[in-house]
């Protein structure tokens, strides 16, 4: 991997309080496999350095993390609008395991505590990417997405969000695609402080900044004790499970999804997201900011 200074897709500074900021704005930070390898790497780095204390994630630009880079999934696809399958099950299992292994995995073992800062969305993967993070800020006009369910994949909604929200508005979110705002999810427990979104950067630091004064020791005690517990209830064996079903539900395509990515090829994005969320709009479902 290469030295931090070479990074392309974050920022990363070390210190004490040691930052993590994904630099691909104009990408709207999606979680491509680049981005993957250099985070990971940065954090390994962070985990091993013995002056760091407490880690913090920011992502430059309005939107947090708008999840896979759909258009570059469709245009990597050999395949032909209308077919059953746009990849294989060993492609999309190789592509999942891969995020798993090397992303959420790594997230939720490190053992040093990380604070994430959430504007504009989080969507699909992006959400994952803060529910395992230790403490997580939301700005006023963040929204936590989950339409992906409208179509394809979902298998990770399902199997982790109990944990964190309950099991009712579980299904809800995984049997609808609705999404959450801010102050839903800081009322459901997945996030714990709502701040106008030109505080989101401060209120992050002052969290930082009060867990940098903790004995680093302690910091580390603590998240494993809390860790221990979550993975006997079954967080990390249902981080597994999650990846294993939205393999499968990439691989036995309905009509729906069939048409979405058709929709997606032959005219882009904005087409197939109002394909795929305009029925709902009528239900009183709010699309997330474009």
């Amino acid at each position: 991997m290469p030295e931090t200074e070479q990074y392309k897709t974050i920022i990363y500074e070390p210190g004490p309080i040691t930052r993590f900021i994904h630099n691909e704005a104009e990408k709207r930070n999606t979680l491509s496999g680049h981005f993957i390898l250099e985070f990971t790497d940065a954090l390994k780095k962070f985990q091993r350095n013995r002056e760091a204390v407490v880690g913090v994630i920011l992502a430059a630009g309005k939107t947090f993390c708008a999840g896979h880079n759909l258009e570059f999934v469709s245009k990597m696809d050999n395949w032909k609008p209308g077919e059953s399958r746009a990849r294989t099950e060993e492609d999309w299992r190789e592509q999942l395991d891969f995020m798993r292994d090397n992303l959420y995995y790594p997230l939720w073992d490190c053992h040093k505590p990380l604070v994430v800062g959430v504007q504009g969305g989080a969507y699909a993967g992006g959400v994952y990417f803060t529910l395992y993070c230790d403490i997580t800020v939301a700005a006023d006009d963040a929204v936590f997405g989950f339409e992906v369910n409208r179509v394809s994949g979902g298998g990770l909604a399902p199997a982790i969000l109990p944990y964190f929200i309950g099991f009712k508005k579980t299904m809800e979110i995984a049997l609808t695609g609705w999404n959450l705002s801010a102050r839903d999810a800081e009322r459901l427990g997945m996030v714990n402080k709502v701040v106008p979104v030109d505080q989101l950067e401060s209120e992050v630091m002052r969290f930082a900044n009060i867990l940098a004064l903790m004995p680093p020791e302690i910091l580390k005690l603590n998240k494993q004790a809390a860790r221990f517990t979550q993975n006997r209830m079954g967080v990390r064996d249902s981080i597994w499970f999650g990846a294993e079903t939205d393999v499968l539900a990439h691989t036995t395509r309905g009509e729906r999804e069939k048409e979405f990515y058709k929709i997606l090829k032959e005219q882009g994005m904005k087409a197939a997201v109002d394909f795929r969320d305009k029925p709902f709009e009528q239900y009183g479902y709010t699309r997330h900011p474009k």
